[in-house]
């Protein structure tokens, strides 16, 4: 039985264009957009369809869209794979239309779509290595900045609850690998060219979510909560941008309310006291204290700072009690710290009296042996 010959057919819009390694088919579009404010600068953004989700040595990239924002909007160039003995010639075409660009951006690139060109590029024994720019993965950026605000972090959910808008998808993504196969069986272009646009509007969407991130990277966005500064201040300082660390975690902390506005405050507590500055840290806790009444973690901070570095059980117990009377739901889990305070200070009180009692016997010592007669010496 005969197999069925490739298909030779293409998709609307797309040519064909001869490269070293044979012919590569490539659609390629400038659209309107208005300026991007921040401009992420000269970065090619990067979309692949596959074959499935597994990787490895059997898994095809198909079609591989890549936006760059240019002078009069934004180039969109989509390489297709037409049949699998092209796959050099559409990994050249990939690489020309990279290399113009100072960076890469992909949604989640870095495990899967960047290793599996750079397979692919093995694979099919080309020469050199695959595009060695650096690369930034928006999905890290959205799960650090946004995970808190998202039920989940997919491309779709951050179009709808970050961009803004809801994409009437001309096909689902779990159903793009069979648009491919059908192509390859049965040369059916209808479910393709559905592919094909889904993959393009995927690749548009990423110029703007980055945008977007440079905006919230920069503290630019309106209406950012307690939360938003957090989540901000805490990729600061994972990054090592330390100052604007300081800055946003200082932001949060001023809302005064909220769990999100006491989680700041505490990390800023506890790397003034890394730093040695007590005095500051315990201020802030107790500012803290009086802003955020409700949370424990402040209580238990400022109770700590009080025990161990100012060496007050006293004072640390009273904030303990006092907490305790403010939430009496969580009383039960100061507890055991209320008892080991009341312990230490009690001890530290019978100590005390035991060295005034001390101290008091040496007084009557003394004034007895000033008080004893002086014997005659003998003659």
């Amino acid at each position: 039985m005969r197999r069925p010959q490739p298909p030779r057919s293409i998709p609307r819009g797309f040519e064909e264009i001869p490269t070293p390694f044979g012919t590569a088919v490539l659609r390629q579009d400038v659209i309107p957009l208005p300026a991007l404010e921040p401009h992420p600068g000269n970065v090619a953004y990067v979309d692949t369809e596959t074959t499935g989700l597994s990787g490895g040595s059997g898994t095809l990239v198909f079609v591989v869209a890549v936006a760059r924002p240019i002078d009069c909007g934004l180039r969109v160039a989509q390489v297709f794979l037409p049949q699998p003995g092209m796959e050099p010639a559409f990994l050249h075409a990939l690489e020309c239309e990279l290399e113009p660009a100072e960076a890469v951006a992909t949604f989640n690139g870095g495990s899967f779509d960047l290793p599996l060109l750079r397979t692919r590029w093995v694979m099919a024994r080309m020469q050199g290595e695959f595009i060695d720019i650096p690369h930034v993965d928006l999905l890290t950026l959205v799960r650090a900045l946004y995970r808190h605000r998202l039920e989940s972090c997919t491309l779709r959910m951050v179009e709808e609850r970050v961009l803004g808008y809801e994409r009437d998808d001309p096909v689902p993504s779990s159903l793009v690998p069979d648009a491919y196969f059908d192509y390859l069986r049965a040369g059916s272009l209808d479910f393709l060219e559905a592919a094909l646009e889904h993959n393009r509007l995927d690749v548009i969407s990423l110029v703007h979510l980055h945008s977007r991130l440079l905006l919230r990277l920069q503290g630019g966005e309106a209406n950012m909560d307690a939360a938003d500064w957090l989540a901000l201040g805490r990729h600061r300082f994972r990054r090592g941008a330390r100052a604007d660390g300081w800055r946003a975690l200082r932001n949060a902390t001023s809302f005064a309310k909220g769990e999100a506005s006491a989680t700041a405050g505490l990390l800023i507590s506890r790397r003034l006291l890394r730093r040695g500055s007590v005095s500051t840290a315990e201020s802030l806790l107790g500012w803290l204290e009086s802003s955020a009444a409700e949370d424990i973690r402040v209580s238990i901070a400022r109770a700590r700072l009080l025990e161990w570095r100012r060496r007050d059980p006293h004072q640390a117990l009273r904030i303990v009690e006092d907490a305790q009377r403010r939430m009496p739901d969580l009383a039960p889990d100061l507890e055991h710290r209320r008892a080991r305070l009341r312990r230490k200070v009690e001890s530290d009180g019978s100590r005390n009296r035991n060295r005034r009692r001390s101290n008091s016997r040496k007084g009557q010592l003394r004034e007895v042996q000033l008080e004893a007669p002086i014997a005659d010496s003998p003659d």
